[in-house]
């Protein structure tokens, strides 16, 4: 009998082991934020990272993935490859089971095949270059891609037919992002009759006098100049613009639209036509509801590159919580089926991109955007 008693309590004792192994927290499950967050291109970086831990903060307000809490590593690449490439190893030998970023092309461009190698997922909130798409890789985007805005601002200018003498300007420092738009614009500008009279690139690491840039723009006499820069760089040329007189319609992509764009060009950027892919002005419920948890948690309005981030970070969630092995991540992110983002449903097709973006044209009136039908 005592023999049998003992057994009984070595049973209980062993139970009561498991129970509490199996109540003790499991590691957390660690996703890398990767983006340029100090220095003038900036904007994007920051934004997108307070979308990011918006998303993982209310996550692990929910519970976490399963009872697990999610941690979130972030780094700044400082819009330098060496750097970008530091931090993305960093992240990957941390643990991290995926990245959200980097946020502009360059920087992506130089990551991915890192990426690639660990077979680690990376999704990129605001990349748009052609030099990723159809690619059988590890990146993903919840963006469009440049071939898609491209088009659109030329259709749209043949069939205004107004500017058909266009200049553009644009910033070397993320050419992966601007040659790659510039080239794409040109064929489909070109084809429809237009004429590009002006490339301009101008380099931030060295002295970039803006004033000689709007002269040099001037003197091609375009009927339009096309700005393929960061949200401060736009406004330091739209500054000159006005301080010269010179008056010719402005164009602009989503590189541009950040809180710099206003802060630093004030009245200069009136008039000025810029690609959109987030309505800050939607009424969807959805949508509300998250502008309304992160004005209580920034003190500030969100702006795209918040949008897409936020998206691109609970969409990963949402995927990791049906995905228990974390090695299967690409192939359940390549299947998910139209998770309900904030504006429209996201999906990826067989590479990665994402299918039906959203994308329209908005022009600044009375320091608002307004959009263009």
């Amino acid at each position: 009998m005592r023999i049998l008693s003992q057994i009984g309590l070595l049973s209980v004792l062993t139970c009561l082991i498991c129970l509490l192994i199996s109540c003790q927290e499991q590691p957390p499950l660690k996703i890398g934020f990767n983006a340029v967050l100090t220095g003038r291109a900036a904007g994007l970086g920051t934004e997108g990272r307070n979308g990011f831990l918006l998303a993982i903060e209310q996550i692990n307000a929910e519970g976490g993935l399963q009872g697990r809490r999610v941690e979130a590593l972030v780094r700044d690449n400082r819009m330098d490859q060496d750097t970008a490439q530091a931090v993305t190893r960093d992240l990957i030998d941390k643990g991290v089971v995926a990245l959200i970023g980097p946020m502009t092309s360059q920087m992506a461009l130089a990551v991915e095949p890192i990426s690639r190698q660990a077979r680690v997922p990376m999704i990129a909130p605001t990349v748009s270059t052609n030099l990723l798409s159809g690619l059988d890789d590890y990146f993903f985007r919840t963006y469009y891609s440049n071939a898609q805005a491209a088009e659109l601002l030329a259709v749209r200018l043949a069939k205004e037919n107004t500017v058909r003498r266009m200049a553009v300007i644009y910033d070397t420092a993320n050419r992966a992002y601007t040659e790659d738009w510039l080239n794409i614009f040109r064929g489909h500008f070109e084809n429809m009759g237009g004429e590009i009279v002006a490339t301009l690139p101008f380099e931030l690491t060295q002295d970039t006098l803006f004033s000689k840039l709007v002269t040099r723009t001037a003197a091609t006499a375009p009927d339009g100049v096309l700005l393929l820069a960061n949200a401060l760089d736009t406004a330091l040329l739209c500054q000159h613009f006005a301080k010269q007189q010179v008056s010719i319609e402005r164009f602009a992509t989503g590189w541009s639209y950040s809180d710099e764009l206003f802060r630093f060009g004030g009245q200069s950027v009136e008039g000025l036509v810029l690609l959109q892919s987030a309505d800050l002005s939607s009424e969807k419920a959805r949508f509300t509801t998250f502008q309304h948890d992160y004005q209580q948690r920034f003190q500030k309005q969100p702006n795209f590159p918040a949008v897409h981030a936020y998206d691109a970070t609970r969409m990963l969630l949402a995927t990791l919580a049906q995905t228990p092995q974390e090695h299967d991540l690409k192939q359940q992110l390549l299947a998910l089926d139209a998770y309900p983002g904030l504006h429209t449903p996201l999906s990826f097709d067989r590479f990665g991109d994402l299918r039906n973006p959203q994308i329209f044209l908005a022009r600044v009136e009375n320091g608002a955007f307004v959009r263009i039908e």
